[in-house]
């Protein structure tokens, strides 16, 4: 039995404390929003409740070092050690929030709910599924349930990823030198968005899923690993200086981008994410996708937002 790491209370207390204020000057400069914003600051409340931890994991550092040439993350799902007595009670506070706060799928949740009790063995098969992005666990589960899979996903992803971020907290990381692919070098999952940072720009990418950072090469495509600069452009939207949207015309596929010489160092792109939601909406409107990654030789989760 692995131990199930402790996380440092004071870590995670700034790690939302940095996204509810975030949040806090979001709903002031984008009133539009506030009903999103406010959501996710009640979802952030919740994270940042102290609690006894429901996943822990042991990588082998010897495996990391022949993962890492190999361009596989460290994290693969047989080594995640789930309590499913606490893990049920996790999912269960955190539907409760998402169906009073969320603007869909409440009566699905509570089905979700439902079952998560009732077949409390099933979460730690589930959850390893979820972090190798194999789907096909998760869609015969929901298939039972007359469930659509993207809730569930959703709701895994969400929960993962929280533990994920726990374990972080108590030093659990990945090398990220000389880790130059589009999905993340910890636990495979891909970027939320990426960033130019320094004055040179540099291009670093954030981990949807666990919030791990790593240096990308600037001029190539997070999705497919295009380098052909004639096929690679971006956009950027009226009177938002800052962001943008990085594209590949050679797999159709998009990145948002925040550059930091613009607004400011130290921004949380989880948050960004939520805060450019307009930017997908553009972006898709071209034809152009968030693309999926396929370390492993496994299909990536949909990782939908609220």
């Amino acid at each position: 039995m692995r131990r199930l790491l402790q996380p440092r209370k004071e870590e995670n207390v700034m790690f939302v404390e940095i996204r509810m204020n975030r949040l806090r000057e979001l709903s002031l400069q984008r009133p539009m929003f506030a009903d999103v914003f406010d959501f996710y600051s009640r979802l952030y409340e919740f994270f940042g409740k102290d609690r006894q931890p429901f996943i822990g994991t042991l990588p082998d550092p010897h495996v990391n070092e022949v993962a890492h040439r190999e361009g596989f993350p460290l994290l693969r799902g047989e080594l995640l050690d789930v309590d499913s007595e606490k893990a049920v009670v996790f999912l269960g506070e955190m539907i409760d929030l998402l169906q009073k706060h969320g603007h869909q799928g409440t009566q699905e949740l509570g089905i979700l709910k439902k079952a998560f009790r009732e077949a409390e063995k099933d979460l730690p098969g589930l959850f390893r599924a979820c972090l190798d992005r194999d789907r096909r666990p998760l869609i015969e589960f929901a298939g039972n349930l007359d469930n659509q899979p993207a809730l569930l996903e959703f709701v895994m992803s969400l929960a993962l990823g929280y533990a994920l971020q726990r374990c972080r907290e108590e030093g659990l990381s990945a090398v990220t030198e000389g880790w130059n692919h589009g999905h993340c070098p910890l636990c495979g999952g891909l970027p939320v968005m990426g960033e130019l940072v320094e004055e040179e720009g540099n291009k670093k990418l954030q981990c949807g899923l666990c919030a791990t950072s790593w240096g990308y090469t600037r001029l190539k495509c997070a999705h497919c690993g295009n380098t052909e600069h004639d096929t690679l452009e971006y956009f950027t939207a009226h009177g938002e200086p800052g962001y943008r949207v990085d594209i590949c015309r050679k797999c159709s596929c998009y990145l948002k981008v925040v550059d930091t010489r613009q607004i400011g160092q130290g921004l949380p792109l989880d948050i960004e994410d939520i805060a450019t939601l307009h930017l997908d909406v553009l972006a898709q409107k071209e034809g152009f996708t968030q693309g999926k990654k396929n370390p492993g030789e496994v299909e990536v989760a949909v990782q939908e937002k609220c």
